[in-house]
């Protein structure tokens, strides 16, 4: 079907180009075929190609030591910000995936076609909800060639292609065998490997019109520790919690309490004091310095990266064993194609993929670092009858006694337990417990052996078939293309979590299989009145609330029924019934000791990911010539496509139904009357979904050629396309033209309009889980106290976790694109040059983002506003701690600032009553830490939003030269991408710029990873290519060049000594060497043929990753690879060259 044709002037041209645009092992031959690449619906060549396009064939990925399409597309100066490294910040279910974001834009605003044809995305979303093909299923052994359209392709190709597309071209027409391994290793690591097994055979009958192509493909990568990445130093460090003690017990003395003493760290107070810290309460477990990891090591408190006099009582043990550079991973795919041509008329192609992948994360991952799984929240946990020390005054009552267990055991018509029928609790002084009711964080696994782990699945399906062929109309050369193609992307991910229900009843003693709890469940404790018709109060009624706090929907701290289960049974720890135990004396005391069996109670293996992405396309394109203008035929190409999207989710039980009518408040008898739905996983809540989305597009399109003159070509398209619903239509543009003024040179610019729709995800369900900084107005004392306005000029950095909610009346982004450039390729002196520069500037509105924190707060601002001019409504900051000696003690603002001045610590004590703007029951979108002095973020509910704009431009160069002497063939190729500018403007959240530092210009910086993530300004690669008879080499130079890390104002300002020794402002340039070379042994065997032997290194020199103070890694994981220097070898079995 296709054309050879052999003008010399073109085969040169098209070979310097193509050759220019990658990095080729071998030199074009002078018959060159015509290649259709990305961009154009309308058949023809790239001489004049009026879009730019860069192609990246197999010879250039077979020199860049490719073990996988990843390997390929890092390497693409016009890609930036993508992510496959472990630590890059993004959620599990994305691990070992890979994605192209072409300038940035993010992975949405990029469309990645198979064959010209879209393929479903990949059945996860990133935390900000974006979708993406993973690349890292395409079979590498089945690739031919990448194409990238670096402007806009919304007018060909629809949705998505705001910044580009990509497509990946598959060898659909190869002949012969080929047989190749593939051996790649990382130093540091040792035995660490990727191994790559794979073959590719073709078949072609006599008479050419038909042709099979069968490929398989096995990768098997192994676990690189962190330990093994050339970033790490003494100051890396990575902490797992075994034990911690909540400073939100009821631990106020007024109440009773009677805190086993060697629970308050006075070491650590001590220490923090000395630190410049204020020596508050700090609660710890007195076990942790006394004992041992699996591997002998002691556990220990505090961390490198601690705050300055904030250290916590904490206790960790060292997990740098349990993280990963990379995780093992094994891949099997299978591909077929097969075509067959009837006649000119009709040829029936196709094409099929397979692929499975499992990746396995070591030592549990996700919530089970080393094996160890963890609650998200705590959980209540109820002190042993007589804990709290009553006052005889009040005839032997204590406020904190109602919350002992037992306490209400009447209202079952149980007798109330003493400390003697309840000698197991571990939370008791007798049993070396914190003797008071507090809260607890329940873990299992704990020392951590890294033994269990878990699993990310994936399946990927791609089916694509259709009828093609040419035809004359009016004596014009015509053609037509009409197909179907459906994909499908799986995705599992299992993990190890706590049912919530069962971890409740175990933190009260009512745990384990065989337990029968003997109270109620719908009792309403908290509507309780204490001694002298309530005269006095009891502590739910100052800490009910927060202990059953809603944090968002489906997610509360405790539910109602065991708390109520817990007061009103006598069974605690006894007949079958079981404690749970959260503190250290689970190792010292074989009384206290968790048993196997309870643990497996409590703990379910669940799948945290069953989603199903399906796409099904059909698409038909005819086109051909339409009569003479002055530079060549005009030529039009018109179609029409249909596609339907399907997205399924599956939530295990724990999720939904979960607990589907939990208590949430009751009328003046006592009756419940109020319910909500609790989800049963006490790690996940609002995070995995039960859906079935459906989404139809229509559109329409037609492209036109109109060579008005000599050496000119022209593209004009135009494409419709209609999503239905609130979505609705759009129509997106696009002109381009070239010019030829002499064979020399062309000079060629356009323009596009392109669109993006929301994903289905975003409009249905919403943003899942993810995290963000922002300047939190209610978390400075200074606001909560009335000195200064609740503004984000006011707010102080907090960091808060984030959830989703549904989007449906959320828009399209829209994007206009600019190009203009030129390539020269000279001849005479100068035979064998190229040089091409292309000027790029992308204006894209409308982003869909997510809702602004400081919006989402607001609610909040405007209840603190209502209340804080009132004087009557302030308490003293330092009596909001369940540990105060009284508890929400009254002051007077006014009077404070007359007696010891306005700017004194004594009126900055005085704040506004935190129960007057919170809201505890809810889940109104705002969760702050209960009973808090700092009032500590801990979740908010964000829905997408369309808002701000980006402007971004730049330049692409690329340069080339090649050269024959005796010695070979020689080549040497420059590709470079310069960012200008990546301005963000108008976007809510970001009134005070990126990080807060007054920049919105995101080019030369580390972004913000929410609107966009790290954009070194400067990328490129030098490449030298060496070919004599059978040898080959090829150097190549990767350079990054330094940009400014944005968060080093807010790094500094919190960072205790340490931290502000070694954080810097920038982030340093980094270069890397490449070296390959192959060698090409002919077996004097006509059956045998040659094999081709390659060794090469990357990294050659071992570069040290640039250091970026960011937690325990020390790195730009978004930016960098960290393995270091990584040999490989591979060898290559042909029976012959395959047919491009």
């Amino acid at each position: 079907m296709r054309k050879k044709f052999p003008s010399k002037r073109r085969a040169i041209t098209i070979g310097v180009i193509l050759a220019g645009l990658s990095f080729p092992v071998v030199a074009q031959d002078d018959d060159i075929e015509e290649v259709v690449v990305t961009g154009s619906f309308i058949r023809g060549s790239a001489i004049d190609a009026p879009s730019p396009v860069q192609v990246v064939d197999r010879d250039s990925i077979e020199a860049q030591g490719a073990a996988i399409i990843w390997d390929v597309i890092k390497n693409l100066e016009v890609n930036s910000g993508s992510f496959t490294n472990s630590g890059s910040g993004e959620r599990s279910q994305v691990e070992g995936t890979a994605q192209i974001n072409l300038r940035n834009l993010g992975e949405n605003s990029t469309l990645t076609l198979i064959n010209g044809k879209r393929v479903a995305p990949y059945a996860a979303i990133t935390n900000g909800g974006g979708e993406f093909v993973d690349i890292n299923a395409i079979p590498l052994v089945m690739t031919d060639r990448v194409e990238v359209l670096t402007d806009g392709g919304s007018a060909l190709y629809g949705s998505d292609a705001v910044a580009g597309v990509v497509n990946v071209i598959m060898r659909t027409d190869f002949e012969g065998l080929e047989l190749y391994g593939d051996v790649q290793g990382v130093e540091a690591a040792g035995d660490a490997y990727d191994t790559t097994l794979s073959g590719i055979w073709g078949w072609a009958s006599d008479d050419g019109d038909t042709h099979l192509v069968l490929s398989a493909e096995r990768f098997e990568r192994d676990a690189v520790n962190v330990l093994d990445g050339n970033h790490i130093d003494e100051n890396s460090q990575f902490n797992g919690a075994v034990s911690s003690v909540s400073g939100s017990g009821i631990a106020s003395p007024s109440f009773g309490s009677n805190i086993n003493p060697d629970y308050v760290r006075a070491d650590i107070m001590a220490f923090n004091l000395s630190q410049g810290g204020d020596g508050g309460l700090v609660l710890g477990d007195p076990l942790c310095e006394t004992l041992n990891d699996n591997l002998g090591r002691s556990f220990y408190t505090g961390s490198l990266r601690e705050q300055r006099g904030e250290r916590g009582g904490t206790c960790y043990e060292d997990v740098s064993r349990f993280n990963f550079l990379s995780r093992d991973t094994e891949r099997t795919s299978f591909a077929m194609a097969f075509d067959h041509t009837f006649s000119e008329a009709a040829e029936f192609y196709s094409f099929a993929n397979y692929m499975e992948n499992e990746i396995i994360l070591e030592g549990g991952g996700l919530n089970n670092t080393g094996g160890s799984s963890r609650t998200r929240g705590p959980t209540v946990q109820m002190a042993t009858p007589g804990s709290y020390i009553g006052n005889p005054a009040w005839g032997g009552y204590a406020i904190g006694m109602p919350t002992e267990l037992g306490y209400y055991a009447a209202a079952a018509g149980n007798t109330r337990p003493t400390a003697a029928d309840i000698p197991n609790n571990p939370n008791s002084l007798a049993n070396g417990g914190p003797n008071i009711t507090t809260i607890i964080n329940p873990r299992d696994g704990i020392p951590r052996d890294g033994v269990r782990s878990n699993y990310n699945t994936s399946e990927s399906s791609i089916v694509q078939a259709g009828l093609r062929g040419d035809f004359d109309y009016q004596d014009r050369p015509w053609s037509y293309d009409v197909g179907i193609s459906w994909s499908q992307s799986a995705n599992e991910q299992t993990y190890q979590t706590f049912n919530r229900e069962r971890t409740e009843l175990a933190a009260v003693g009512l745990g384990g299989p065989n337990c029968t709890p003997n109270g109620r469940s719908d009792f309403d404790w908290q509507g309780q009145l204490g001694p002298f018709g309530g005269a006095i109060p009891t502590a739910w009624d100052y800490y009910g609330n927060g202990y059953t706090q809603t944090f968002f929907p489906n997610y509360v701290l405790t539910t109602r029924e065991s708390i109520s289960l817990g007061l009103t049974s006598s069974n605690q720890g006894q007949g079958g019934c079981e404690f749970y135990n959260p503190y250290l004396t689970q190792f010292t005391d074989p009384n206290l000791a968790n048993s196997d069996e309870l643990m497996g109670w409590l703990n379910e293996t669940v799948l945290r990911a069953d989603k199903r992405n399906t796409l099904a396309v059909f698409d038909a394109v005819v086109g051909g010539e339409l009569f003479d203008m002055a530079g060549g035929p005009a030529a039009i190409a018109f179609g029409a496509q249909y596609r339907q999207r399907d997205a399924t989710s599956r939530a295990p039980a724990l999720n939904f139904p979960g607990i589907p009518n939990a208590i949430l408040g009751y009328d003046d008898n006592g009756v419940p009357n109020e319910f909500h739905k609790v989800d049963n996983n006490y790690e996940c809540a609002n995070c995995i979904f039960n859906f079935e989305n459906e989404r139809t597009t229509n559109a329409m399109f037609f492209e036109l050629a109109l060579p008005f003159m000599e050496n000119v070509e022209t593209q004009i398209a135009v494409r419709y396309e209609d999503y239905g619903g609130n979505i609705g239509s759009d129509v997106s543009p696009k002109i381009a033209m070239s010019w030829r003024p002499t064979d020399e040179l062309l000079i060629r610019g356009s323009y596009s309009q392109s669109f993006r729709a929301p994903n289905i995800g975003i409009v249905e369900e919403g943003l899942e889980a993810s995290s963000v900084v922002f300047n939190d107005p209610i978390s400075n004392q200074a606001v909560r106290a009335g000195l200064v306005p609740p503004t984000p000029e006011n707010g102080e950095g907090e960091f808060t976790y984030t959830l989703g909610g549904p989007a449906p009346n959320v828009g399209n982004e829209y994007a206009d694109t600019y190009s203009a450039g030129f390539i020269w390729t000279p001849g005479g002196a100068l035979d064998g040059l190229s040089i091409q520069a292309d000027a790029w500037r992308f204006e894209v509105t409308d982003r869909v983002l997510p809702e602004p924190a400081i919006k989402a707060v607001q609610p909040e601002i405007d209840r603190f506003l209502a209340v804080v001019g009132d004087p009557n409504n302030y308490i003293l900051n330092d009596s909001i701690s369940t540990d105060s000696p009284v508890i929400d003690v009254p002051c007077d603002p006014n009077a404070l600032a007359a007696s010891f001045g306005v700017d004194s610590d004594e009126r900055l004590n005085c704040v506004v009553n935190p129960a007057l703007y919170t809201d505890t029951t809810q889940g109104v979108g705002i969760s702050r830490l209960f009973r808090s002095e700092s009032a500590s973020l801990i979740t908010l509910t964000l829905a997408a939003i369309n808002a701000g704009r980006i402007e971004a431009d730049g330049v692409d160069m690329k340069m080339g030269y090649n050269w024959d002497n005796d010695w070979g063939r020689f080549r040497v190729s420059m590709d470079f991408t310069h960012v200008r500018q990546y301005k963000l403007i108008d976007i809510p959240g970001l009134e005070l710029g990126l990080k807060d530092t007054g920049k919105f210009d995101a080019a030369g910086t580390s972004g913000n990873n929410l609107h966009v993530r790290s954009l070194p300004d400067n990328k490129g690669n030098l490449t030298f290519t060496w070919q004599r008879d059978q040898h080959g080499m090829t150097l190549i130079n990767r350079h990054i060049g330094s940009y400014d890390d944005l968060s080093y104002d807010l790094t500094y300002e919190n960072g205790n000594d340490l931290v502000r020794s070694l954080v810097q402002k920038s982030i340093d340039s980094y270069s890397t060497w490449d070296l390959q070379y192959r060698y090409s042994h002919d077996w004097g065997n006509s059956n045998l043929g040659n094999t081709v032997f390659t060794f090469g290194v990357l990294d050659m020199f071992d570069e040290d990753i640039p250091y970026r103070e960011s937690g325990g890694l020390n790195y730009d994981a978004s930016v960098f690879d960290p393995r270091g220097r990584r040999l490989y070898a591979r060898a290559l079995w042909p029976d012959r060259k395959s047919v491009v």
